[in-house]
């Protein structure tokens, strides 16, 4: 028998400490979370503090995770995939990200990879394959310096 209907289940998402988001100096600032966010789906509210416009649209690529430089954003790791529920969270800087995961007990593990910044890239693909387009994508590479944010 045929189902009728196809339900696609969400299962990660990001989260957004309300207590640890001091708004990066929004209003007259805009925020690395909101700038890495490559589906635009961060916003500000009016009281100064990120939110997510919607979960379900999230691409769980963790851009804003990393970029975060009060460690305010993690995801939400279910069940389904770690086998208890668990907190992903990430700081990048210049040569690696580091990793940290959190089960219900607040067992920690941390990790690290490598950055995979233009010195790292430059390694597996040719410079010359890279487009003004990457270069420039929101600005981010500009406003990441002007921010003075480390990475």
């Amino acid at each position: 028998m045929q189902r009728p209907y196809t339900f696609i289940i969400k299962l990660m998402g990001i989260y957004i400490d309300q207590n640890l988001c001091n708004g990066c100096g929004f209003p007259e600032h805009e925020t690395p979370c909101n700038m890495a966010c490559p589906g635009d789906l961060i916003f500000m509210q009016p009281n100064g503090k990120a939110q997510i416009t919607c979960n379900a649209d999230c691409w769980d690529c963790a851009a804003c995770i990393k970029i975060c430089p009060q460690q305010a954003i993690d995801i939400r790791l279910p069940f389904e995939i770690t086998g208890k529920p668990g907190i992903l969270k990430a700081r990048a800087y210049k040569d690696k990200t580091i990793w940290t995961t959190k089960d219900e007990n607040g067992n920690e593990q941390v990790f690290e990879t490598p950055a995979r910044n233009d010195a790292s890239l430059a390694t597996l693909i040719n410079p010359d394959e890279f487009t003004d387009t990457i270069d420039s994508y929101k600005g981010i590479s500009k406003s990441f310096v002007d921010l003075g944010i480390d990475i």
